[in-house]
């Protein structure tokens, strides 16, 4: 788990440290730079996966602009030619940096460096001597060798891992981290829930909501069995089915539009007359569905953000929906970031529990974006007043001033 993050020069963010924890949610008004932040991450990820380009940054929901306005432009300021994004990781205390600036600054299309990747390679020649190489070639030439079912073309792409990895390790760069090279940004629409518009090809869900089908079909016994405890959540919820031949859209239950083959029993309806596709159904069942999956789900990533969670969700539902989310990313190891415009998320957040954090985003005058973690006072359970109720009254800030 990351638990302090550091960015600089990315879009509004000037300069910025934030410390996390397992549930982060972030309020402010709109264009505060709350989404930035995820997208900081999320450049952070694609250099780490060695991705730094217009698809790899697209992927993983950055809103790709060109690098002239990804870094921080301010009235009076000179622009500064390098992002710095860095994340310290709770575990182990070790920091994965990123210092990358871009070929071309005037052109969308850009690609970008990386000045710490750069900085590694140069450490690895540095400490490793060339008798060292030799003798790490031999090790595993002989390794490689002993098994005799690879062929020359495995021989030689296991033998340059092999060595890539050691130098790797003898450099003491052996970090662990795919949590971070997985990041994502989901911003699900109910098109892609629905299966009618396929954009995002991420696996095992799609930036947009892409896939909820097929991960739910794989999901075990007892990822099934976690995802029905919460079936009460939607009133007229009977069963989720899974069509696995599509047989159900030539009987007409839908148009055929969708490649989901995900269905819906309604408990109040006729027996023999109660099945819908995801296709036809409301967008918030499969807004429910896909923050328990992407929660539930082993096969998902374990760090991950959630932008405008609140989309098509009745408010109630919003604030028993983020208890759920809170308790199932701690149960389940993971790490989420989210931002929020409705209230009621806030009251289903538990400040007294420093592993749920709820942080203000705003600009200052100077036009930069500055980050506060909002922490209550032990004597606060004692009133009536709720968070919700708290941020509508302006006491929290997060809300708009000129009007």
């Amino acid at each position: 788990m990351i638990n302090t993050l550091k960015i600089s020069n990315f879009k509004s963010i000037a300069n910025e440290t934030i410390d996390l924890s397992n549930v982060n949610v972030f309020i402010g008004e709109n264009g505060s730079g709350k989404t930035n932040i995820l997208e900081a991450i999320a450049t952070l990820s694609a250099a780490k996966d060695h991705n730094l380009n217009i698809n790899g940054l697209s992927s993983k929901g950055v809103r790709v602009t060109k690098p002239l306005l990804t870094m921080s432009s301010f009235i009076g300021q000179r622009q500064k030619n390098e992002i710095e994004i860095s994340a310290e990781i709770a575990e182990t205390n070790q920091i994965i940096d990123a210092v990358i600036y871009p070929i071309d600054k005037d052109d969308i299309y850009s690609a970008w460096n990386d000045k710490s990747v750069e900085r590694i390679e140069k450490q690895i020649l540095k400490r490793v001597e060339s008798n060292e190489i030799k003798k790490i070639i031999e090790i595993e030439v002989k390794n490689i060798h002993n098994d005799n079912t690879k062929n020359a073309e495995l021989f030689e792409s296991d033998l340059k891992n092999a060595i890539a990895e050691r130098l790797k390790s003898l450099a003491g760069f052996n970090i662990k981290i795919e949590f971070l090279t997985r990041f994502l940004i989901y911003n699900i629409n109910t098109q892609s829930l629905r299966g009618i518009i396929n954009n995002s090809k991420e696996i095992p869900l799609g930036i947009n909501g892409e896939g909820l089908d097929i991960l739910l079909h794989d999901f075990s016994k007892k990822e099934w069995e976690e995802l029905k405890q919460y079936n009460h959540l939607i009133s007229w919820l009977d069963e989720i089915l899974i069509d696995e031949t599509d047989s159900l859209k030539f009987k007409g239950h839908k148009l055929g539009r969708s490649s989901s083959f995900l269905y819906f029993k309604d408990k109040y309806m006729r027996k023999n007359n109660n099945i819908f596709a995801a296709e036809n159904s409301n967008e918030g069942v499969l807004n429910i569905l896909f923050y328990l999956a992407l929660l539930i789900s082993r096969k998902t990533p374990k760090f991950f953000a959630i932008d405008n969670i609140e989309s098509s969700l009745n408010p109630k539902l919003c604030r028993t929906l983020m208890k759920i989310i809170a308790n199932l990313a701690i149960e389940h190891n993971k790490q989420v970031l989210i931002t929020t415009h409705n209230p009621a998320i806030l009251d289903g957040i538990n400040l007294f529990d420093d592993r749920q954090r709820l942080f203000i985003v705003k600009r200052e005058d100077e036009g930069n974006t500055k980050v506060e973690r909002l922490k209550l006072k032990p004597e606060a359970k004692e009133k009536d007043l709720k968070l919700s109720e708290m941020w509508m009254r302006g006491y929290l800030g997060g809300l708009p001033n000129n009007f």
